[in-house]
């Protein structure tokens, strides 16, 4: 499926169930697509909630050159549009915000700047990527800089080896060889990505909503210590944080931890999905540190 932002057809899939408790709105990481969440949405259908899965520009199904972007910003303004359509399909009904990786970075950015009727009951975030686990150093990341400036549209490699995503040899294999999966950034998009995650590091106050923080613990890819500091400053009490100490960086497809974080991620929604409609107060919580 398609809709239109900033004059670009987007490609979207939807997992749709009559009468949902609420729809549950992803935004998937950097160099993957919607695909890989087919899985997820079924056990979230299952559980009485729709989904919908946007293709990031230059990812999956979408146009755009691979890995590049003018401005970090588009991401974030492309998932508001679509969760504005989410909201117009489905009147009345709670929509939550799940971001992995890299999305969880644009979903933390399209909850604190939502453009038009994008507001969103809560947040979920995945192994956020506010800080890589091999970015450049302080050398290398002055020539990138360069680089955004003189060749902003230099295709590189970004860096994540496949086999840290997950303990399942199979995930890993499906990842590799999936056609719609890449493995490329330019300057341009890291500049902005630093530019982007810099700003909400600094602001984690102006986090609203309500927020589940689903964090693995021996993430090679993603500096999971950057993400406990941040959810530590996080306003008021309507937050959760579940760690796990095992887990790769995709959480939600570890072979001893993806049945459990599920199964967080579906207790927050129906509590959230309540009270939304109910007024049911939340209190913060810290669990599996």
């Amino acid at each position: 499926m398609y809709f239109e932002s900033r004059g670009i057809r987007l490609h979207y899939r939807r997992w749709w169930v009559e009468n949902a408790l609420g729809v549950v709105v992803i935004s998937h990481g950097l160099g993957e697509h919607s695909g890989r969440y087919r899985l997820h949405a079924r056990y979230l259908n299952a559980h009485g909630y729709s989904v919908y899965a946007l293709d990031h520009v230059g990812h999956g199904l979408s146009p755009g050159r691979r890995g590049d972007i003018e401005d970090f910003d588009h991401y974030s303004a492309d998932l508001c549009r679509l969760i504005h359509l989410v909201r117009h399909e489905n009147a009345g009904v709670p929509v939550h915000l799940l971001g992995h990786s890299m999305g969880g970075v644009i979903a933390c950015a399209s909850a604190i700047n939502p453009v038009g009727d994008s507001s969103i009951a809560s947040l979920v975030l995945s192994a956020p990527a506010f800080v890589g686990c091999s970015e450049p150093g302080v050398v290398e990341g002055a020539l990138v800089r360069l680089l955004a400036k003189v060749y902003p549209s230099l295709s590189l490699s970004n860096r994540l080896d496949a086999q840290w995503i997950s303990r399942d040899p199979e995930v890993v294999d499906a990842y590799i060889n999936d056609e719609l999966v890449h493995d490329r950034v330019t300057p341009r998009w890291f500049d902005g990505y630093q530019r982007a995650r810099d700003c909400l590091l600094a602001r984690p106050e102006d986090i609203k909503v309500p927020s589940l923080l689903l964090l693995p613990g021996s993430d090679r890819l993603v500096d999971s210590s950057a993400s406990r500091e941040w959810f530590d400053r996080l306003p008021g009490n309507v937050h959760q944080l579940h760690a796990f100490p095992d887990a790769y960086h995709e959480l939600l497809n570890e072979p001893q931890a993806a049945e459990e974080a599920m199964a967080l991620l579906v207790a927050h929604l129906n509590r959230f999905s309540e009270s939304s409609s109910r007024g049911i107060p939340a209190q913060r919580a810290a669990a599996g540190s």
